[in-house]
C-alpha cells in the first residue's frame, strides 16, 4: 500500500463516519480551514505483529486542556524551524515515544483534518516499521501507549460512547473501544480513513504482513 499525494483519498466521506454529531454539519459544509488555523502533524505508524498490522497510539496525560487524557496519535503543532510537516510528525513522535525516524519508512500522507476546538489543521503522516518494538514514553506528555490491530477498526465494531469534550461538557460520539480505551474525535476520524485506504489498497492482505516477507510492504 504505497500512498502518494496524487492518490484520491476518501477524505471527508471517511471522516464523517466517526465525526461527533455536533461536527457533522460543519464538516459537511467546510470548504477550507480558517486562514489562521495552526498547522500540526501526527505520525500514523503501522507495525507488524504475527498476523496483522497494528497502529501505534498514545494516551495523553491529564492536564487542563481540551485533549486531556485522550487516546491519539503521537504528534503536535509545527515549529517555525520545522522544514516540513513530515519532519514535524517525526520530531513529535521522537519527543513523545522515542521513535527514531531512521527506524521507520514514510509511505504517504492521509487527508488533512481541521479541528475547531483547538483551531488545528492536522496532517497525518503515514509510516511503517519493519518490526514491533517497545517505546519510551515521555512522562511529561504521555501516560502510555498501545498497539491496536487494524482489524479492531472494522466499521462493524463502531460504538457510541459518552465522552468528555471539554472541562464541563459531555457528549455522545462514534468511537472505537479497545481494552477500555475510548478512541473518538479527530483520531477516530483519521483512523476511519486509514482503514478504508488499507482495505482498498490491499483488500484483506493488509491483515497479514508476514504473508510474503519478513520485511513487508503494505
Amino acid at each position: 500500500m504505497i500512498i502518494s499525494l496524487s492518490d484520491k483519498l476518501p477524505g471527508k466521506s471517511a471522516h464523517l463516519i466517526m465525526a461527533p454529531d455536533h461536527r457533522v454539519n460543519s464538516l459537511t459544509l467546510e470548504k477550507a480551514p480558517p486562514a489562521n488555523a495552526i498547522k500540526s502533524a501526527v505520525l500514523v505508524l503501522l507495525v507488524p505483529s504475527l498476523n496483522e498490522w497494528e497502529v501505534v497510539l498514545i494516551k495523553r496525560n491529564i492536564y487542563n486542556g481540551i485533549h486531556s487524557g485522550q487516546v491519539s496519535f503521537p504528534g503536535g503543532k509545527c515549529d517555525a524551524d520545522d522544514p516540513d510537516i513530515t519532519h514535524t510528525a517525526c520530531r513529535e513522535a521522537f519527543e513523545e515515544l522515542g521513535i527514531d525516524r531512521k527506524d521507520i519508512k514514510i509511505i504517504g500522507q492521509l487527508s488533512r483534518l481541521y479541528v475547531p476546538p483547538s483551531n488545528y489543521i492536522i496532517y497525518p503522516i503515514l509510516a511503517t516499521s519493519s518490526n514491533r518494538r517497545e517505546y519510551n514514553p515521555n512522562p511529561r506528555e504521555v501516560a502510555g501507549y498501545i498497539h491496536v490491530p487494524l482489524s479492531c477498526f472494522n466499521p462493524s465494531l463502531i460504538k457510541r460512547s459518552r465522552v468528555q469534550a471539554g472541562p464541563d461538557e459531555w457528549i455522545e460520539a462514534p468511537s472505537y473501544v479497545i481494552d477500555g480505551h475510548i478512541i473518538w474525535g479527530a483520531t477516530a476520524m483519521i483512523i476511519a480513513e486509514l482503514y478504508q485506504v488499507a482495505a482498498a489498497k490491499a483488500s484483506t492482505s493488509f491483515i497479514k504482513p508476514y504473508s510474503s516477507s519478513s520485511n513487508p510492504e503494505i
